[in-house]
């Protein structure tokens, strides 16, 4: 699930001004030298080579000795925090070594590639993870969340899918799934401890078409009083990748479209189950291939770079969305079509569908606005869609709003805090 969407621009700014700037500075150094003694130039000559050694003497600590601790492992360390240091592979080999039938999470979005899975009555597309199973969620708060998943492969109690009974669906992606805190600290748990009677049918890496498809397969038939489509701004960008789906492009260009997800659980499991451990053979072999990297060549790369002083510098790129980038303005089209037939669809049970506007950490460690963002105010607001903006809400009131994000870092996500408030 990546942050930086293709239509982003900036690496390559950067990194272009930066060879310019040397290239001048040197262009001067040489002709500047032609006319100094030479007494000048030797002290000239050892104080660039000292600064030098200097700089790559201060790079090579950082990297090679002060990194026996992350700088989330060092944060937690001063906060009295206990941190977790094994991987996710290693914490979920664990807790099968405990016998508890556990999987990888299984994300729908990794699947359009594939248009879905293949089971023995043809091509899937399931919308949840393994249901009644076992997983865990990232370490993002020192340690590695268990869940539970519900007979549908969402992370709710089991028992909740009763026609007419539910008052509350939410769709989203990770932050409605409720990365990375425990079952009871989610969107959901919360709305649940109001006695609202809530279902989350969010998934990690969920776009708009995704969730357009999850309220046809599992909110339609239970017909909620409530929909909040939780929006996060990686999600247009999801939906480039959406949109390669052939079955997911049919919940939107096909009327009443479906897979009846709801009555295939069984089928859904044994694909699922079979992708998984796919998955986790895979990861573990990309986990041993990123340890061996970062005692090889990778170090020397970022040394040469200066990675972790530029870092402490925050002399690093800057991303910012290109307004006239083609694929753009044709997401943002398609954004508005897929949240209009959401509308129609929750409208047709008497339901009302909220859009829930959430803020990501750069908006209060720079202070920069998401250039989306006005956009999707925009077209929200065109749609008659009530929206619900946890930043005026929530972040802009509070007096600390960083303290909302785990150890202030950008890990995308809340704390149990967060999600609460």
């Amino acid at each position: 699930q990546q942050f930086i969407n293709p239509e982003y621009e900036g690496n390559d700014t950067f990194y272009i001004v930066s060879l310019l700037f040397s290239s001048v500075f040197a262009t001067l150094l040489v002709f500047g030298l032609k006319r100094l003694s030479n007494n000048l130039k030797v002290n000239l000559s050892v104080l660039l080579f000292s600064t030098s050694i200097a700089f790559y003497g201060i790079e090579i600590y950082l990297e090679f000795f002060k990194k026996t601790q992350t700088e989330v492992e060092i944060i937690a360390k001063q906060m009295g925090i206990p941190y977790d240091k094994r991987t996710k592979m290693e914490a979920l080999d664990d807790l099968r070594d405990t016998g508890v039938k556990s999987f990888p999470n299984v994300f729908p979005w990794n699947l359009h590639k594939s248009n879905g899975l293949i089971s023995k009555k043809g091509m899937i597309y399931p919308l949840g993870t393994i249901s009644n199973s076992m997983t865990i969620f990232n370490n993002e708060g020192g340690y590695y969340p268990v869940i539970e998943m519900d007979e549908h492969g969402f992370n709710n109690p089991k028992g909740l899918y009763i026609e007419n009974k539910v008052d509350i669906v939410l769709t989203g992606d990770s932050y409605t799934e409720g990365y990375s805190i425990r079952s009871n600290e989610s969107i959901a748990a919360v709305l649940r401890k109001l006695d609202f009677n809530v279902i989350s049918i969010g998934k990690a890496a969920n776009g708009p078409l995704i969730e357009l498809a999850a309220l046809k397969e599992y909110a339609e038939p239970l017909k909620p009083k409530i929909i909040f489509w939780i929006y996060f701004i990686n999600d247009i960008g999801d939906l480039k990748s959406e949109m390669q789906s052939s079955i997911l492009r049919k919940y939107l260009n096909k009327e009443d479209y479906s897979q009846n997800l709801v009555s295939r659980q069984k089928e859904i499991d044994d694909v699922l189950i079979n992708y998984a451990q796919g998955e986790w053979e895979k990861k573990r072999k990309e986990e041993e291939e990123e340890a061996e990297e970062k005692l090889s060549e990778y170090p020397a790369i970022k040394i040469i770079k200066l990675y972790n002083i530029r870092n402490i510098i925050k002399l690093k790129p800057k991303y910012r969305l290109d307004p006239k980038h083609k694929s753009t303005f044709t997401y943002l089209s398609v954004f508005r079509d897929i949240l209009q037939k959401s509308k129609q669809m929750v409208s047709g049970w008497d339901g009302k569908m909220y859009l829930v506007y959430l803020p990501e950490f750069d908006r209060y460690s720079t202070g920069n606005e998401h250039p989306n963002r006005d956009f999707v105010m925009k077209t929200v607001t065109e749609l008659d869609i009530p929206i619900i903006d946890i930043h005026k809400e929530v972040f802009a009131p509070h007096p600390d709003p960083l303290s909302l994000f785990p150890f202030r870092k950008m890990y995308r996500h809340y704390t149990a805090e967060g999600y609460r408030f």
